[in-house]
């Protein structure tokens, strides 16, 4: 019983020392890395930030989310590349949209824009107009439209 009393607290021991690494803070503009904000600058020229936010989690990459004034939300990777964008009820920019995502919505669901799209290293997610959320592999191939 001594041992998992030991083993207990130091698992909360370890919780609480990450817990205290995920740090967010609010940042300036100027503190983005490069390509987020040319990424800004390129795709949302007339737009005006609201905030930044850091977050610096324990074992991970830093992240970044930018919030303009209009409701964009754009989060960035530590590096500085998009990962997210959720314009809301405006369409995101199309040149972010890889091209075989483009056409295949364009074909398949022809009175809607993507409002919200996300990637990781394996995937693409989008969220259209109409609210329906589809999938798509790393090299823009449909998957399946999720629920």
């Amino acid at each position: 019983m001594n041992t998992s009393i030991k083993s207990m607290l130091t698992a909360v021991f370890l919780m609480a020392v990450m817990t205290v690494q995920a740090q967010e803070k609010i940042i300036q503009l100027e503190q983005l890395p490069q390509s987020a904000q040319s990424f800004i600058k390129t795709y949302y020229p007339k737009a005006t930030v609201s905030y930044i936010t850091m977050e610096n989690e324990f074992l991970a990459e830093k992240e970044y989310k930018v919030v303009l004034t209009d409701g964009v939300k754009i989060e960035f990777d530590g590096k500085g590349n998009w990962t997210e964008v959720d314009a809301k009820l405006h369409a995101v920019p199309t040149n972010i949209v890889p091209a075989s995502i483009h056409a295949h919505i364009k074909k398949s669901f022809p009175n809607n824009n993507i409002v919200q799209i996300s990637k990781s290293s394996r995937k693409y997610e989008v969220e259209l107009t109409n609210g329906l959320d589809l999938e798509y592999n790393k090299k823009g191939k449909f998957v399946r439209i999720d629920d």
